[in-house]
């Protein structure tokens, strides 16, 4: 096991050790257990390729070092690498390490990585991390992708600042992208900054996890401390179907501590059961903060922050904070636990029928089932605080109930529930309460114990085909009374 030095601002090529460092990385033998630095603060550019893999007894190390003796100096600046724009296949040098011919057993650290002109195509990212590998505190510029791992486990990408995806909107691609036929394992993105550019198909994401059969599975997946959003100055991405967080099919998946704003959704999560979504912030999105749907079951969704999303920038007008549909059919989105969070601000512009159905701080809509939303604090949304919809159809969803929703804080909701807003309609909308109800029936839903206060005329609506509806012990504060309430006389 050796360390070898690369120094390209070195006055000769040199034999690689630290008084002789090479001058560029293509002077470089690759093998299992080296340790290979650049000098901080200086810039090569050229082919930087990887031939080996390590082992698990001997990893590949690609780091940085700053002074005379070797060591590291994490105050200077990060050595910078400027790969070639085209072409991109290993044999030429423009990546690191392209799709089947990945490296294993490597941990890239401290550096500053950068190639801007890509070829443009799907899927073409600056590296594919094979099994075992550590991506961290790593500068990434790509026009297109950033880190990519197909079918690998035991991958940790950290601390990394990603400028990514501005390219034509033709292909799709991502800032992280994981993704498998088969089941992954142990896979941890951790506290990065990826500023999306708002590039690509309306499928390029900033975090995206993926399993591409209903039989494969995300296990011991935590996408933790993650920054998402367009580049600074930016308010909404010029993307308008690019998501911060997509994750399909999870086990047990924790996703916590995560800010996305200025995406079309915030968290977007296509089946899976006892995911963790805790303390995220998910506000100033242009449809959803949170987004629950496929076959989803059993989510514990805690202490999230789901402010201010919606609005008039994209073609669907959605607004929610939290936001779960079944519509893949009866039960597929059941059983989850809605607590402790905070959905205020968001904006209704009436969904795509422009009804004034939107602007709802948590929805369990199209036949969501079995659901404890309690303890949250819901307040100054323009549509419901709370709206349970059945999804319309009664062989589809023969059972639309079984939901507690207790103990929730909820004011001055529906401050602009109206129809017609695009066109400028100003008439309330039927579903003028802090709760609204449609189409839900079967298994007792229940309604207990919350607080309705502020200027919202009700507090419960039952709207169409609502039965065994429990509402009990809830306090009114300046809000009218009974609990069923009927739609506003100017629609009836």
């Amino acid at each position: 096991m050796a360390t070898i030095y690369v120094d390209p601002s070195a006055a000769a090529p040199g034999n690689g050790t630290l008084s002789s460092p090479f001058r560029s990385w293509t002077s470089v033998t690759w093998a299992p257990g080296n340790t290979y630095l650049q000098k901080r603060g200086t810039t090569y550019t050229g082919v930087f390729r990887l031939s080996a893999s390590g082992t698990s007894l001997q990893r590949i190390t690609v780091a940085a070092y700053a002074r005379a003796d070797g060591t590291d100096d994490p105050t200077r600046p990060k050595p910078v690498i400027i790969l070639p724009g085209a072409p991109t296949t290993p044999a030429n040098g423009a990546s690191i390490a392209v799709h089947n011919q990945e490296r294993d057993f490597v941990t890239y650290r401290n550096l500053d990585i950068r190639n801007t002109a890509l070829p443009e195509g799907s899927d073409v990212a600056i590296i594919w991390l094979g099994n075992n590998c550590v991506f961290e505190n790593i500068n990434l510029a790509s026009n297109c992708a950033g880190v990519y791992a197909f079918g690998k486990n035991h991958v940790t990408v950290s601390a990394c600042v990603l400028d990514v995806v501005s390219n034509a909107a033709a292909f799709a691609n991502h800032g992280i992208l994981v993704a498998g036929a088969a089941s992954i394992d142990d896979i941890r993105i951790l506290n990065n900054t990826i500023r999306h550019h708002g590039g690509g198909t309306p499928s390029s994401h900033g975090i995206r996890c993926e399993t591409y059969t209903s039989t494969a599975f995300f296990t011991n997946l935590a996408i933790r401390g993650n920054r998402i959003s367009p580049p600074p100055g930016v308010p909404y991405s010029r993307n308008r179907g690019a998501i911060g967080i997509y994750l399909v099919n999870g086990n047990a998946a924790q996703l916590e501590r995560n800010t996305v704003n200025g995406m079309l959704t915030g968290i977007f999560i296509n089946g899976g059961s006892r995911d963790y979504l805790g303390s995220n912030n998910c506000s100033n999105n242009m449809n959803f903060g949170i987004h629950i749907t496929g076959l989803a079951t059993s989510f514990l969704i805690e202490s999230n922050t789901c402010n201010a999303n919606g609005g008039p920038l994209t073609a669907t007008y959605y607004g929610r904070g939290i936001e779960l549909s079944s519509k893949a059919g009866a039960g597929a989105v059941s059983g989850h636990t809605i607590r402790r969070n905070t959905c205020r601000f968001n904006f209704n512009f009436g969904g795509p029928l422009d009804n004034g159905s939107e602007g709802v701080g948590i929805g369990l809509d199209d036949g969501t089932t079995r659901c404890s939303v309690y303890g949250n604090n819901i307040s100054n949304n323009e549509g419901n605080g709370i709206q349970l919809y059945g999804g319309g159809d009664l062989v589809k969803y023969p059972d639309t109930g079984g939901n507690m929703i207790m103990a929730n804080r909820m004011d001055s909701n529906c401050t602009y529930s109206v129809l017609g807003r695009r066109s400028g309609g100003t008439t309330p909308s039927p579903f003028y309460a802090h709760i609204a109800l449609a189409w839900i029936y079967g298994s007792r839903t229940t309604i207990t114990n919350n607080v309705f206060s502020g200027t919202t005329r009700g507090g419960i609506s039952e709207e169409v085909h609502c039965s065994n509806i429990l509402a009990v012990n809830n306090i009114y504060i300046g809000v009218p009374y009974p609990a069923k309430a009927s739609p506003p006389a100017e629609q009836a």
